[in-house]
């Protein structure tokens, strides 16, 4: 009768490269996340309450579909 020592041994290696791998991605992963900056004041435009859209120009009423189907 055969031992099973060979597969286990094999289990723990394979289950070793699993776990490596996973922290060689997540270690990537995370020196690939770029720190988030705060945008500059003059970077944005700032929203006019004021204004009323015009119903006109809604995105509503530029819906097109093509006619060539």
């Amino acid at each position: 009768m055969k031992s099973a020592w060979p597969s286990l041994w094999a289990l723990i290696f394979l289950a070793l490269c699993c776990t490596a791998a996973t922290f060689v991605t997540f270690r990537a992963a995370a020196q690939n996340t770029p720190a988030a900056s705060k945008p500059e004041e003059s970077a944005s435009i700032p929203d006019d309450p004021t204004i009323v859209p015009d119903p006109k120009e809604s995105a509503d009423n530029n819906i097109t579909f093509p006619v060539d189907i």
